[in-house]
């Protein structure tokens, strides 16, 4: 009879971070398909066009958007894992599993809202909604792998600290900065489509999201001045920023910041650069490419807050999984 098949902490935990680094990557494909105008490169879901699943080689926008969905696919196929490699995990642990189904669930809406997005021809709305569910289907999946150190349930532990408040209080103003961020970008003028692609939209589904102005047509964007989102926006950035140097003051003299002082000095460092980005980009007519890059650093600097939140709640170095502990554990 062959021995059941078991997962290693070890083996699971790599799981979870291939996961985190896949949901990261949608989110900058994502970007790529807005920022080069192939929103609508395939006008149909889930087919690229008509009765046509894979998108023509020689049609670049709609080839970068069958990118996409190919890697939305690759997404759906690591939460799968996630979720089985949960279930054959030794010690197994029921917190792992209801996480990883928690990105089952959200890549599903995921999906979902992205079919709408292309249906209903870029809104700003709803492409807004994509990009936040997006964030927090990474929230989850970094909370599965952080958890995911801990070699059973009974080493998570929250630790009673006077830095949590803090760390917590990062969490919710980077969240602000990310909801911010995403009504300059609603308002700017990458609305994911070019004219061409937004005209044979309207002629052949007469999608709500279009309108016609003097002539062209265009995605409707939301109603807000730029100038007055973005000043909002780095407004928030700012106060996240004074946060951060406050926390990073307080973790250096705290006795028990362990990694979190050092998680905390490179977020800094990320942070600021992504608001150097941010300056540059808007002073320089938002090029694609910056707007990539600003994109790419909100999801680092997301990932690295909710690492350093995570690392003064619930600290791994008195539990970590170790080739030697897994050891131990299978004899």
């Amino acid at each position: 009879m062959p021995e059941k098949f078991h997962l290693t902490p070890a083996k699971y935990q790599r799981i979870t971070h291939v996961a985190v680094l896949l949901l990261s990557l949608i989110i900058i494909t994502g970007a790529a398909v807005r920022l080069t105008g192939s929103g609508l490169g395939c006008s149909d879901w889930p087919t690229c066009e008509d009765d046509q699943l894979v998108a023509e080689i020689d049609d670049v926008h709609a080839m970068v958007e069958f990118v996409n969905r190919v890697i939305t696919g690759i997404v759906s196929v690591a939460v799968i894992f996630a979720v089985l490699g949960s279930l054959f995990r030794n010690p197994r642990r029921r917190d792992l599993t209801w996480w990883s189904l928690g990105l089952v669930g959200g890549v599903i809406l995921q999906i979902l809202v992205g079919a709408l997005v292309v249906r209903e021809h870029l809104p700003p709305s709803l492409v807004i909604a994509h990009f936040l569910i997006s964030m927090v289907l990474v929230w989850n999946a970094v909370e599965l792998n952080h958890r995911s150190k801990f070699l059973i349930i009974n080493h998570l532990r929250p630790r009673r600290s006077p830095l949590q408040p803090l760390c917590s209080s990062l969490v919710l103003l980077a969240s602000v900065v990310l909801v911010t961020g995403t009504l300059v970008t609603g308002s700017g003028p990458h609305s994911g489509a070019e004219t061409t692609q937004t005209k044979e939209a309207f002629d052949n589904l007469q999608g709500s999201a279009l309108q016609l102005e003097q002539g062209n047509f265009e995605v409707k964007r939301l109603p807000f001045d730029v100038p007055d989102v973005a000043r909002i926006h780095a407004i928030a950035m700012i106060i996240f920023l004074s946060a951060m140097l406050y926390v990073v003051f307080r973790i250096k003299r705290s006795p028990e910041s362990g990694n979190a002082f050092l998680q905390a000095q490179n977020l800094l460092t990320i942070a600021v650069l992504q608001g150097a980005i941010g300056y540059t980009q808007y002073f320089t007519d938002v090029p694609a490419l910056l707007v990539g890059f600003h994109i790419a650093g909100a999801v680092a600097v997301w990932i690295m807050t909710l690492r350093l939140y995570l690392e003064v709640r619930l600290p791994v170095e008195t539990a970590s999984i170790d080739e030697a502990t897994e050891s131990t554990l299978n004899n």
